[in-house]
């Protein structure tokens, strides 16, 4: 058995593979990240509005997921509702977000380690989305205009117009990239030379949050961490390991789910799966944008000061978690569980997890293509 040991970079942040191969092919994976900031620990006894500056600053791409994450926990916690207008506004540049990670991902990060590619696609939509967000949450990254109880942000009705015009002319050119009918160029070129059946997984999919259009299929409450080898814990959903993402959310779409029938959970299907994802949420902000009412309150005061919440939203590479501990208004006890440990997690040859299982069987050579089409995010792992 021969043993590789090598250090993927790009992935926002950097990760350790050890592949175990016998006759050129990957019987096992070992995965592992080193790095370690301890945001979690740092919450504590803290006063749980500095949760909504902190957090955002966990990762510069998911800043808006990690703080409507916060907010939900938080709101969880002290019975706070919001009203539809702040929810629309979250809504809107979580959905923003989400767009632009997939466009620069997949033209900056996955594109470059096969071949050549023009990025300036990416840029161009990561400018106009950061306009937009500019308008409702101001300062890019780290927001903090989400609050419990709503956002401190007031669109007028100018500022409404300019949001949806942009958003239009956003999805139009974004059917250059990747069309309605799910016809990508630059995606059938990325795969001219790789197949695009490899890097299949568990084909075990679990979705908990419910903003945008997602839909859950499960509860965060038989969510468990546990310790590995790597300084993330595993995570596992009633002891099983599940892929999150975007093919875990969108497999009721007609097209996504043709490609999942002929190609299974493989790297082509997660890819076309993010790819198009960008159709469907913009269609939905476009929708959701009509529906604002500037008139309504867009902040509920907190009154309550002791209690256990638990947010959980979308994000950009799947489903995120945040629960919080609230006693007199400090931060008790804080826990983030992000999208990538439920992905990337280190599990055993009797039990893999989905970036292992879609290793297993394929040549070392496309090991960190099949490793990257999970859009991995060392940043938020090592919070």
């Amino acid at each position: 058995m021969k043993i590789t040991k090598k250090i993927v970079t790009k992935i926002e942040g950097e990760a350790t593979l050890k592949l175990y191969k016998k006759d050129f092919l990957i019987e096992f994976a070992e995965i592992e990240f080193w790095q370690y900031r301890g945001m979690e620990e740092y919450l504590k006894n803290r006063a749980y509005m500095d949760a909504c500056v902190i957090n955002p600053r966990i990762c510069g791409i998911c800043g808006h997921s990690h703080l409507i994450a916060t907010s939900k926990a938080i709101e969880n916690a002290l019975d706070i509702k919001i009203g539809n207008k702040a929810k629309i506004l979250r809504e809107i540049t979580l959905g923003l977000e989400i767009i632009q990670n997939h466009i620069k991902w997949f033209y900056l990060t996955l594109y470059p380690s096969v071949k050549e590619i023009n990025y300036f696609k990416a840029l161009e939509f990561s400018k106009e989305i950061s306009k937009i967000i500019a308008l409702i949450a101001g300062q890019f990254p780290h927001n903090s205009y989400a609050i419990p109880g709503g956002v401190t942000c007031d669109l007028t009705n100018l500022e409404i117009i300019k949001v949806k015009n942009s958003l239009s002319k956003m999805f139009d050119r974004y059917q250059e990239i990747m069309s309605v009918d799910g016809k990508s160029l630059d995606l059938e070129e990325l795969f001219s030379d790789i197949p695009k059946s490899i890097g299949k997984s568990l084909n075990r999919f679990l979705i908990l949050g419910n903003n945008l259009y997602f839909k859950s299929n499960g509860n965060a409450e038989f969510v468990k961490e546990e310790d590995s080898i790597s300084l993330n814990k595993n995570v596992l959903y009633k002891d099983k390991f599940y892929e999150v993402g975007p093919l875990a959310r969108n497999l009721e779409n007609d097209l996504i789910k043709k490609v999942y029938e002929k190609y299974q959970d493989s790297i082509y299907t997660r890819i076309f799966a993010r790819l198009y994802e960008v159709n469907l949420i913009f269609e939905y902000l476009l929708k959701i944008v009509d529906e604002m009412d500037i008139n309504e309150k867009n902040y509920i005061k907190p009154i309550k000061k002791n209690g256990k919440g638990i947010g959980v939203i979308e994000a950009p590479r799947g489903s995120l978690i945040h629960k919080i501990e609230i006693e007199d208004e400090k931060i008790k006890s804080y826990n983030i569980i992000v999208p990538t440990q439920f992905n990337l997690s280190n599990g055993t040859k009797d039990k893999l997890s989905p970036a292992q299982a879609s290793l297993i069987g394929e040549y070392e050579q496309q090991s960190d293509l099949i490793f990257k089409c999970f859009d991995i995010c060392a940043v938020c792992v090592s919070h």
